[in-house]
């Protein structure tokens, strides 16, 4: 049986994903609720296989050599940039792709 990787979410990507879940709570608690399991879904598929992930595109990370990290999109909007370090996966920034990341 494959190993899995063992995932560490940075605390400003999980910071972030918690500032979107709490604007479409306002909105829509069940978008807010359909966010969270998409994320924790998310999750277990890059545990599994992080390789099943597309680089990020260059204009999203900028200043980041090409192919330092891949990227899960979820919930339509979302993406999850992630990098790989042996058999451990850090999750560094939590994205919505529909606004612009010039803080990235």
């Amino acid at each position: 049986m494959p190993k899995k990787y063992r995932l560490t979410v940075d605390p400003s990507a999980y910071e972030t994903l918690l500032d979107y879940a709490d604007f479409l709570w306002q909105v829509s608690p069940d978008a807010a609720d359909r966010l969270e399991l998409s994320f924790k879904k998310s999750l277990a598929r890059i545990a599994d296989n992080p390789f099943q992930f597309p680089f990020a595109d260059a204009v999203v990370v900028l200043y980041i050599p090409p192919k330092a990290y891949r990227k899960c999109i979820f919930e339509k909007h979302y993406k999850a940039l992630f990098r790989l370090n042996g058999y451990e996966v850090i999750i560094d920034a939590v994205i919505d792709s529909r606004m612009e990341n010039v803080d990235l």
